[in-house]
C-alpha cells in the first residue's frame, strides 16, 4: 500500500506546494532484539504537537537538507502518530521528510515495522540509539530512521523519494540519516 502511495505521489513538473508528503508503510508484526546504547539522556518528544514537530529543523538544516517552507503537519495514515512534513529537491530528485512522534518504546515499535532485514542498520546519533530501514519490497521508495529518544518514545524519520530513480539507497538512507542528526541535535539543545 505504501508503494502505491509513494508513486501515486509523484509530480511531473516538481513538488506540488499543496502535497504532503506520502504516508509510509503500515506496521506489522516481527521478531525483532535491538543491541542500542543506553541513552544518555530523554529528549523531551512526549505529546508533542505538529507546530512543534516543524521547529524540530532549523533554517540552516533545512538548507543543508534541501528542503523548503516551515514544514506542515503530517498526514494521518491510520496510526495518528503526530508530525511535520517537509518538500525537497536535490537535481532531478524530488523527496519529502516526515518527522513523527511514536508514543513506543524503540524495541517494540521495532518489531512492528515492515522494513527489510537486510536493509536495517543500528547506528548512533549524538549517543542515541538509531536504526535504519527500507519497506521490504519497496526499498527504492525511501528509508526511515528510527531514535531511541526516550523511555516509551521514539523519534520516526522517514524519507520519502516521490522521482523513481532519483536517488539509490545508500543516497535515500544518507539523507534521513541527516534529518535524524538535525531533529536530535536540536532537542538536545532545548
Amino acid at each position: 500500500m505504501a508503494a502505491v502511495a509513494a508513486l501515486t505521489s509523484c509530480t511531473v513538473n516538481g513538488p506540488d506546494p499543496d502535497s504532503e508528503p506520502p504516508a509510509t508503510s503500515a506496521p506489522t508484526t516481527k521478531s525483532s532484539s535491538l543491541d542500542l546504547p543506553q541513552r544518555p539522556r530523554d529528549l523531551a518528544i512526549a505529546g508533542k504537537q505538529d507546530a512543534e514537530i516543524c521547529a524540530w529543523l532549523k533554517s540552516e538544516q533545512k538548507q543543508s537538507l534541501q528542503i523548503g517552507g516551515s514544514g506542515r503537519p503530517v498526514q494521518r495514515n491510520g496510526n495518528n502518530y503526530n508530525g511535520c512534513a517537509f518538500l525537497g529537491e536535490a537535481g532531478n530528485a524530488q523527496f519529502g521528510f516526515a518527522l513523527r512522534v511514536v508514543p513506543e518504546g524503540i524495541q517494540s515499535f521495532m518489531s512492528e515495522v515492515n522494513s527489510s532485514p537486510e536493509s536495517e542498520k543500528a547506528f548512533e546519533i549524538n549517543g542515541f540509539g538509531a536504526v535504519q530501514g527500507q519497506i521490504a519490497g519497496g526499498e527504492s521508495l525511501g528509508c526511515d530512521v528510527f531514535v531511541d529518544a526516550a523511555e516509551g518514545q521514539t523519534l520516526w524519520i522517514n524519507m520519502m523519494l516521490q522521482t523513481p530513480g532519483g536517488m539509490d539507497n545508500d543516497q535515500m538512507c544518507e539523507r534521513a540519516k541527516q534529518a535524524a542528526e538535525a531533529a536530535v541535535t536540536t532537542l538536545q539543545g532545548s
